[in-house]
């Protein structure tokens, strides 16, 4: 089995890749660069390298970002964000072969993951999204990320996103995100970060 690995450089994606590494499943990682920083993107590959993914790959998210602060609700980014993510993850996916993605998502922890959100963020893609977090305490994921040595990388500073709304939507309904997304054009910008794609390593 082979899975794509959605990877922040937070506490709970990389644990989750581990998680899935430890089941035998073959695992690459793919992370959406939203500010131009080297220390940022140094501290991804150290994450990824100390998960012990086979192979990392950069996408940059930011004209999705900029469409979506141009012409959208501000209050859909989250969730307009991680729907953009999940087809960008998909499509490399596919062209390696893999079998599913990989979320280090956990139930309410932030905006995108209300359980009204993420039913509405999971059904842009047809692959199977596995997030093995899900129901974890936040105690029990820094536990693992303690066993796995990527805590201690995780909580580095990093600059956060620039582009998170005051009031983020926390139930969000299917036809007025696709309606965003026909208003921002987001097969095109899909295509546009799709081709943005670098492997690290």
């Amino acid at each position: 089995m082979k899975g794509l690995l959605l990877l922040s450089s937070g506490i709970d994606s990389p644990v989750a890749g581990r998680m899935m590494i430890d089941k035998g499943v073959e695992v690459i990682a793919l992370h959406f660069l939203l500010l131009d920083n080297k220390k940022e993107e140094k501290k991804v590959k150290d994450l990824a390298k100390k998960t012990d993914v086979k192979h990392l790959f950069f996408a940059d998210l930011r004209p999705c970002h900029e469409a979506c602060k141009q012409k959208g609700n501000a209050r859909f980014t989250c969730v307009f964000c991680k729907r953009c993510m999940l087809r960008i993850a998909e499509r490399l996916a596919k062209k390696e072969k893999c079998d599913f993605l990989i979320t280090g998502e956990n139930l309410g922890q932030v905006a995108s993951q209300t359980l009204d959100n993420m039913a509405v963020i999971n059904t842009v893609v047809k692959m199977k999204v596995l997030a093995p977090l899900l129901s974890f305490d936040k105690n029990d994921t820094v536990k693992l990320a303690k066993k796995y040595g990527t805590y201690d990388l995780s909580i580095k500073k990093s600059p956060g996103c620039p582009y998170l709304p005051r009031r983020p939507v926390t139930r969000a309904k299917l036809e007025k995100i696709e309606k965003q997304e026909e208003w921002v054009g987001v097969d095109k910008l899909i295509e546009k970060n799709y081709k943005s794609i670098k492997q690290v390593f």
